[in-house]
């Protein structure tokens, strides 16, 4: 985050990636954001899928704010990491396939003309963090400028990873009992103990005009000769998790200064009595439905002060191009941000991803863990921080906090302050339920993070289904479920055969029935309260040449499915001797019901 003149650099759209904001938009076609599905009701037909494959893939990328500001919320992150872990360590059959990615803010502001840490180029271009010789950019690896660190001697030997490696991979050996890892485990080293080193050493010198969405899509979607490393973090058949921290909103734009005959670029210096973080807020936010009021972009805020009630600020829209603002929004469209990340993961998109922010935001007030020094405000405002250094800074008009922490300094020497991210809640919320929001002014993350990490848990178990089921049989014991189930298996080669554009292929399967004829018994295939002999011996009476077949069953247990309406679970039951391939999914539409429509088994 920076605060000075500088700060209004504009985060990331250069010529040579500008397509990334309009492909996407064409490839996602008539879908292009991710379905947020309502609560079901009586008779409602809900599309979702559940997870059966025995492998559960999982890539997380961490998009971690590397301004000034940052260094004691890179520390909180790499000490309170391990809560994550040791949820997802939780599940049935431990720890599942990892990939973990770091990337950083820093995507420069350009020609460097806004002076700072913002230089001339593209900043850590969207790479991915790792031990990279034969490239420095975003590299701990040895002789770059991160490797002689005394505060993180890890670094000295490239954070643990092996050499040439841009992230954290941590698989369960297909072959043998056991983990493949691309890290070194001498001396006890620990995955936490990777991840920690990578997260902190991204530092705080980074460019203060944060883009941090734009780094996202930029590290998800690899470029030739930009960051082509990153190829391969992201596996077809994995689920996406993204975890944003930061504490200034995004402000991804164009770094072009020729925009707009470069009066209204987000890139040209200036000396106008304002911040460059006020410059970044005024173009992309909105209070009361309208534009921050006063604003003029060709010579800066021109008002005398301004206070709204911050519940009814949001991020603005681009509206129409090519026309100075208050109309014109140079920010890249938030938007567009969203179809981009939906678009990696294509149709599985709603199933697929879930997006968690600790972020400049409101703190809950039903956080226990926040510390009694945090102040917090409820009103978007723009004044003169007095508390602002340098001391110069304190003349300038700027875009206030909406929490902060004087018991905290950060490496600039300021208390510690966050700042409204609007247009990062509104990327954090496009993902409905898969959306999760925590305050960055917390100075203890450990409960975010086992949110984060049970919210990866709930996704992982195989079969839950969270959205109760139309018993369309009451007089047949248990829930005779209305449902129409495909078998959806990753393929490599999207587009060509059986091969969906979407990378599965898809089998209809029909319900398993018994030797007479009739659909199984969901009560008697509870594992909660039937012995393993008694599960079996009820499967055992579907035929092996009906199989694949799809059936629903009962977990209450703590390790199942007790978190979701009556502990239902939909299952593939495969022929005799096989099991569904790493990643498989089942997709269906099922008839469901409101939960107090639905009568308990």
């Amino acid at each position: 985050m920076a605060h000075g003149t500088s700060r209004f650099s504009p985060l990331a759209c250069w010529h040579r990636l500008r397509w990334l904001s309009i492909l996407p938009l064409v490839l996602w076609g008539c879908s292009s954001k991710a379905p947020d599905w309502p609560g079901p009701h009586t008779g409602q037909e809900t599309d979702f899928s559940v997870l059966v494959g025995a492998v559960r893939p999982i890539d997380i990328l961490f998009v971690i704010d590397n301004s000034p500001s940052m260094d004691p919320k890179q520390a909180a992150l790499a000490a309170n990491f391990p809560a994550m872990i040791a949820a997802l360590q939780a599940l049935p059959s431990g720890l599942p396939d990892l990939h973990i990615g770091v990337v950083s803010s820093n995507m420069g502001a350009g020609d460097g003309a806004m002076g700072g840490n913002c230089g001339n180029g593209l900043g850590d271009r969207g790479l991915l963090w790792g031990n990279d010789p034969n490239d420095m950019t975003a590299s701990v690896a040895d002789g770059s400028p991160y490797a002689t660190d005394p505060n993180h001697p890890l670094i000295a030997t490239g954070c643990g990873l092996n050499v040439g490696q841009r992230w954290i991979e941590d698989i369960q050996d297909p072959t043998a009992a056991g983990r493949i890892r691309n890290y070194s485990t001498a001396n006890n080293l620990q995955l936490a103990d990777v991840f920690s080193c990578l997260a902190t050493a991204v530092g705080t010198k980074g460019c203060g005009e944060e883009h941090q969405l734009q780094a996202t899509r930029v590290a998800l979607i690899p470029q030739p000769s930009i960051n082509e490393a990153n190829t391969g973090f992201i596996r077809p058949d994995a689920y996406l998790a993204i975890v944003l921290i930061t504490d200034e909103d995004d402000c991804s734009a164009n770094n072009d200064n020729t925009q707009n005959d470069n009066i209204f670029s987000m890139t040209t210096r200036r000396d106008p009595g304002d911040t460059a973080s006020l410059r970044c807020a005024a173009r992309g936010h909105l209070c009361g439905g309208v534009p921050i009021p006063d604003y003029d972009p060709a010579v800066g805020y021109t008002g005398t002060g301004f206070t709204h009630d911050f519940s009814d600020c949001s991020a603005k829209s681009q509206l129409v191009p090519n026309q100075p603002d208050y109309v014109y929004m140079p920010l890249i469209d938030v938007q567009d941000m969203i179809d981009s990340v939906n678009w990696v993961k294509g149709a599985s998109a709603s199933q697929q991803i879930f997006v968690s922010g600790i972020i400049g935001w409101p703190p809950s007030p039903n956080d226990t863990n926040l510390p009694s020094t945090v102040q917090t405000t409820d009103q978007y405002r723009i004044a003169k921080d007095a508390t602002s250094l340098p001391v110069s800074q304190q003349t300038l008009w700027d875009y206030m906090p909406i929490c902060w922490d004087p018991a905290q300094t950060s490496a600039d020497g300021n208390i510690y302050k966050a700042y409204g991210g609007l247009r990062l809640k509104q990327f954090i919320d496009s993902f409905g339920d898969h959306g999760q929001t925590f305050s960055i002014c917390n100075s203890d993350f450990a409960n975010a993070l086992t949110q984060i990490g049970n919210a990866m848990v709930q996704v992982l178990k195989p079969g839950c289904v969270d959205y109760p089921l139309i018993d369309t049989d009451p007089i047949t014991p248990g829930t005779q479920p209305d449902c129409q189930v495909m078998e959806r298996v990753p393929c490599e080669t999207p587009g060509q055969q059986a091969c969906l554009s979407s990378g599965f292929t898809e089998t209809r399967l029909a319900e398993c029935t018994d030797g007479q004829g009739n659909p199984l018994d969901p009560s008697s295939l509870d594992s909660s309260v039937s012995s393993q002999a008694q599960v079996s011996a009820v499967l055992a009476t579907v035929s092996d040449a009906s199989r694949p077949c799809w059936y629903l069953s009962y977990d209450h247990s703590a390790a199942g499915c007790s978190n979701v309406f009556n502990g239902q679970r939909i299952s593939a039951l495969f022929p005799m001797g096989t099991v569904a391939p790493p990643g498989t999914f089942l997709a269906m539409q099922c008839l469901t019901c409101a939960t107090a429509d639905c009568a308990a088994p």
